[in-house]
């Protein structure tokens, strides 16, 4: 057979086993309904009436543009219930932090028809990026959009660096005044201002910051600073014991930076130590109880040690606990190396059948604490110690 002859014996036996197969498909059932157009568009669900409508004032996306990756970024969205019924939202997940009318996660806030009420983000930057984006999902009983989700996004860039970042002042003694100062340095704006300065903090009136715009000298050896600020920093007697933690809050002019965050933090040293028993963080003036279980409690020793010149003049006693179920006992001094040292006993103990409760933190507010109050002693007049603990 001739090769044009072969080819068309084969185009036809191709063309009759398609048709077949083409048949045999369109004979068998369609298990996924009638065949539509699938230009065809759903059809609305129906909504009631008096259902909820959750609509977000100026959109659910915030562009912020350029900050400053030690500046701190703040937005509120207005979220109106424009339905007949009652608005609810809950809190779903977030990746910056965010406040809902004070609710926590999982809480729920009702929104009557008409009303309407603001759902405020705080984002602080980790590192430089071109694309920076944070979202916060607020769960909606609103049949036409039950998730909210609300974005914030924009650029993080390097316009104002503090040198150093943040303020140290380490061994203390209890009744010493030091100062230590940082650098503002702005390099992208020349007009970049200071407006205002404030420290946040327990016993933040012992913290102080003033400040002064930099010489032109002190500029050029700022490695091209356009303009900048010298602050410095005083730390006052009367904190307690172990680690404090401040915060400088700096408003400025800057377009990358309107708000900056600078930590302080200082550890005091003085004639009064703790030691423990059980687990305790020197730096922290923390001592680690951990999980407990509500039928048996707990109960552990500290001991307070007492040096210097006016150790034998030394008495202390018991201020306040927290909670107040926490027991604690201050025992009698016992004088040690030959009079040198004098230590004096603390018996802590979270009794048996207590409420359950967590005291783990984050915020030393809500840990655990132990208040003592010092006498005869010039510059330290308290101890505070931290407790790490839950019931349950």
């Amino acid at each position: 057979m001739k090769p044009i002859a072969l080819l068309l014996v084969c185009l036809l036996i191709g063309s009759a086993a398609g048709y077949g197969i083409a048949y045999r498909d369109a004979s068998l059932p369609n298990h996924f309904g009638p065949i539509t157009d699938p230009d065809q568009s759903w059809k609305s669900i129906p909504i009631s009436d008096d259902a909820p409508q959750a609509v977000v004032e100026g959109g659910t996306v915030f562009v912020f543009g350029r900050m400053e990756l030690n500046s701190v970024g703040k937005h509120t969205f207005i979220v109106r219930n424009e339905g007949q019924g009652v608005l609810e939202l809950t809190m779903e997940g977030t990746t910056c932090k965010c406040t809902m009318a004070d609710l926590k996660e999982g809480d729920k806030l009702e929104v009557a028809p008409g009303e309407s009420t603001e759902i405020k983000l705080e984002w602080r930057p980790k590192s430089y990026q071109e694309d920076f984006a944070q979202t916060a999902r607020i769960a909606t009983n609103d049949p036409r959009n039950s998730l909210l989700e609300l974005r914030i996004t924009g650029s993080v860039v390097q316009a104002v660096v503090l040198d150093p970042a943040e303020v140290r002042f380490t061994n203390l003694a209890a009744g010493e005044t030091r100062k230590a100062a940082t650098k503002a340095l702005s390099y992208k704006e020349s007009a970049f201002e200071i407006k205002d300065l404030s420290v946040t903090g327990e016993q933040s009136d012992l913290v102080s910051v003033t400040q002064r715009p930099l010489t032109e000298e002190e500029l050029k050896q700022a490695n091209g600073a356009l303009a900048g600020y010298l602050l410095e920093v005083e730390v006052k007697p009367g904190l307690p014991l172990g680690t404090n933690r401040h915060t400088i809050v700096a408003h400025t002019t800057s377009e990358f930076a309107p708000e900056l965050e600078i930590p302080v933090t200082s550890f005091i040293v003085g004639d009064i130590s703790v030691i423990a028993v059980k687990k305790y963080d020197r730096d922290k003036s923390l001592l680690y109880l951990n999980k407990l279980k509500k039928s048996e409690g707990a109960a552990t020793k500290l001991f307070l040690i007492i040096k210097g010149p006016h150790r034998d003049s030394v008495s202390v006693k018991l201020d306040e606990t927290f909670p107040k179920y926490m027991k604690v006992e201050v025992g009698e001094p016992e004088s040690l190396n030959n009079g040198t040292v004098r230590k004096i006993p603390l018996t802590v103990e979270i009794p048996a059948g207590v409420p359950e409760g967590n005291f783990l933190g984050p915020e030393r507010k809500d840990l655990g604490k132990i208040a003592l109050s010092v006498e005869g002693h010039p510059e330290i007049k308290e101890v505070n110690i931290g407790v790490y603990f839950s019931v349950e």
